[in-house]
């Protein structure tokens, strides 16, 4: 099947309005479906959509299996994507939301590159939570947590109140949480002398401590701290110090957190990549109160249900007897793998019996081993949303396992750290943009318009104006939204104004907000043969339109 440009309009002919200056500047929201030029490199490592009146280039997906919504379930989960791309192939990373068609919703760049990326309430109103800071070389972080309320204003950025042995210790990305008592939930790496000799390192050694914390926010009161070094023996895991381990520069992780959740009871269930162990730890004193995985795992572990560097663990529903979980299974890191391809696990853990059992299988659409990061979310409707982390790739699956469809955002170096799906509501305090483009011997214009983060809008309406002020503007045509920039093309023979503006509108057609009015002489302007080509073929769909 051949690739396939979109920006889902309704009709051939109102698309073609839309794309004849698009078609010429290759801009605007696109997606391809089984394109084997994205796949193998030819558009690029890091192939991007970018737009006219927005300075941001999210990346472009290309659905290696488009959707499929017969394969087990009646639809898809409805909501929103929340993606971080990064990776040097990446050509602006940091925080992305996206709808399912994968047309950017918010471009959260601004942040820089992050991992931890999520919707959390606090103060019993929906909040975006994400992390921002510097990522080193050994895989951890060094930052800072921000939360934005649904107009994109900050309301809080905060830090791990804790020091180590070679001072302050802040936040690090691998998770950020908010609980049900507002408080933070956050994980931090520390340099910390150890004797390494028992797994044949340096006596006088350094080990890259995993800490977790919960955090007051409005008081920085560290109100939980835990420590792994102080719990866990270096002998328990997997990974090994080679000819690390020597200095605080290389020092050894030997434990890797990874994911926190505090459940009902005010336990805390935490992931160690590097002992391929889930832990369950006391809310109080924190021991730990049982061990899933790994070389001492206090449950019998039946088929399929054995992971290893895995990512991601959080419950789905837990009683004093029974619970189910979701973990992301990498089954492998670099320079290793332990079976043929990573996958996503949906677990019962019998706490009579001690067992844990395997309910459902979440397989690659081309078996691969993701090396590193990975996410597993399970969806209102039964379905399962799974980002494969260091592999640009995400999937829903069927509450049987069935994938309904995979997309790909990237082809190099190109990852994120979790894919993960929720309903959202965005509005946007500051005014939408609007970029006018216009081609010389032609009398057509273009207004492109868009509004980061806007979730409400159902069109776009055009105004036409004698000055900057808008004063006695008419409205000149109003269109459906079309992906994140919509494009609105007239003709200026009966539609000559000296300043234009676009309007947003909502569901229940009241204005949402309006854009400045821009002067026509300030539009970008497109000469050559090539754009009166475009422009002709312009021209006669505006005949039949």
């Amino acid at each position: 099947m051949s690739s396939v440009r979109c920006s889902f309009c309704s009709t051939f002919i109102a698309r073609g309005l839309v794309l004849c200056l698009f078609l010429f500047s290759v801009r605007g929201d696109s997606v391809l479906f089984r394109s084997n030029e994205y796949s193998i490199g030819a558009l690029g490592y890091g192939p991007f959509q970018s737009y006219f009146s927005a300075n941001y280039t999210p990346a472009e997906w290309n659905f290696v299996v488009p959707v499929n919504e017969s394969a087990g379930a009646p639809s898809l989960s409805t909501g929103y994507i929340f993606s971080a791309p990064r990776g040097a192939s990446v050509l602006r990373q940091g925080a992305a939301i996206y709808d399912q068609t994968g047309s950017l919703i918010w471009d959260g760049s601004i942040y820089g590159q992050t991992l931890s990326f999520s919707v959390v309430t606090y103060l019993n109103e929906p909040h975006i939570i994400v992390w921002t800071g510097t990522a080193t070389a050994a895989g951890v972080g060094s930052g800072y947590d921000i939360l934005l309320n649904s107009n994109y204003e900050l309301v809080a950025n905060f830090t791990t109140n804790l020091t180590g042995e070679t001072g302050q210790t802040f936040a690090d990305f691998h998770e950020a949480q908010i609980t049900s008592n507002n408080t933070a939930l956050m994980t931090a790496y520390q340099p910390k002398s150890l004797d390494l000799s028992s797994i044949q390192g340096p006596e006088q050694g350094w080990i890259l401590d995993s800490a977790m914390q919960e955090l007051n926010i409005s008081s920085n009161e560290a109100l939980f701290t835990w420590i792994a070094s102080e719990h866990v023996n270096i002998t328990e895991c997997y990974n090994t110090p080679g000819t690390g381990g020597g200095s605080v520069a290389e020092a050894f992780d030997y434990f890797h957190i990874n994911s926190i959740e505090k459940d009902d009871v005010g336990n805390y269930l935490i992931s160690s990549r590097h002992c391929w162990t889930v832990y369950y730890l006391d809310g109080t004193n924190g021991d730990i109160l049982w061990k899933m995985g790994g070389k001492n795992s206090s449950f019998s572990m039946g088929n399929g249900t054995e992971f290893s560097w895995q990512h991601h663990a959080r419950w789905v529903e837990k009683n004093d007897t029974y619970a189910t979980m979701t973990l992301f299974d990498n089954a492998g890191q670099f320079g290793q793998q332990q079976e043929q391809m990573s996958r996503g696990l949906h677990l019962g853990v019998d706490f009579t019996n001690m067992t844990v059992e395997l309910l459902t299988e979440l397989l690659p659409w081309n078996q691969s081993i993701s090396q590193s990061q990975g996410s597993v979310q399970l969806q209102p409707n039964g379905n399962f949303l799974v980002g494969f982390g260091q592999l640009p790739w995400t999937g829903e699956y069927s509450p049987d396992g069935d994938l309904l469809w995979t997309t790909q955002f990237g082809v190099g170096d190109v990852e994120s750290y979790r894919a993960l799906r929720y309903n959202w509501t965005g509005t946007p305090t500051d005014s939408p943009s609007i970029e006018l483009v216009s081609a010389s011997k032609s009398n057509l214009l273009s207004a492109h318009a868009s509004w980061n983060g806007a979730t409400e809008i159902v069109k776009w309406e055009l105004y036409g104006a004698s000055d900057s002020s808008g004063s006695s503007s008419i409205s000149l045509y109003n269109k459906t939204k079309d992906g994140f920039e919509t494009t609105i093309t007239v003709s200026t023979v009966s539609n000559s104004y000296s300043h234009y503006a676009v309007r947003a509108i909502g569901r229940s057609n009241q204005v949402l907000g309006t854009s400045d009015f821009v002067s026509s002489s300030s539009a970008l302007r497109i000469t050559g043969r090539t754009a009166l080509a475009v422009l002709s073929a312009c021209t006669v769909l505006l005949l039949f339109y």
